[in-house]
């Protein structure tokens, strides 16, 4: 059976799953394993693992699967890769988010752990050091960005999406996102 669905296109596999076939489903979801891998591979997730990336992109492949209209989408190869980078959009920005900040900065409570960061947090020179990257920082931002995006990369970076952003500024999404990849460049 699986040589059946090698021959077929992602298309007539999909017609397959609809069907009910639970061998073309699991032949989709190896098919697609190879992409989902390499579209992982360029996300971060603060405080998740690879593995936490590859179910999210394995819910945008499903999602791919059960929403796929052939009357609007031509090929299911580009339909599935959009959801995908969806999925994992959604999962890296939710993630980013203040309300999940405690999680993914929390310490360890083992001793050991403790203990190091209780002799390196009143460390003089760390302090300064932190201080001064952070005033190197904010004079690049004066200086280096236009107004809109020093205001739209200050919001980021206290933890707002580019959703919330957007709806405070009154700007459209794109505008801020473009504001936000203008902004990382120039500050690089």
């Amino acid at each position: 059976m699986q040589s059946n669905f090698e021959r077929m296109s992602d298309e007539q596999v999909l017609e397959e799953i609809r069907s009910g076939s639970e061998e073309a489903m699991e032949y989709l979801l190896r098919k697609y394993l190879t992409l989902i891998k390499k579209t992982v591979r360029r996300y971060y997730l603060i405080g998740g693992e690879e593995e936490d990336l590859l179910q999210e992109g394995y819910i945008g492949l499903i999602k791919a699967i059960q929403t796929f209209n052939r009357e609007k989408n031509d090929r299911f190869y580009p339909f599935a890769k959009i959801c995908m980078e969806g999925q994992l959009c959604t999962a890296v920005t939710a993630s980013n988010r203040k309300k999940h900040h405690p999680l993914n900065h929390s310490l360890s409570m083992d001793a050991a752990d403790y203990q190091e960061f209780e002799s390196q947090k009143d460390n003089p020179e760390k302090i300064v050091l932190a201080k001064e990257m952070e005033e190197d920082l904010l004079d690049d931002i004066k200086e280096k960005l236009s107004p809109l995006e020093r205001k739209v990369i200050l919001m980021y970076l206290q933890g707002m999406s580019s959703q919330e952003i957007a709806v405070q500024t009154g700007k459209s999404m794109k505008s801020i996102d473009n504001a936000i990849q203008r902004a990382k460049k120039k500050l690089k």
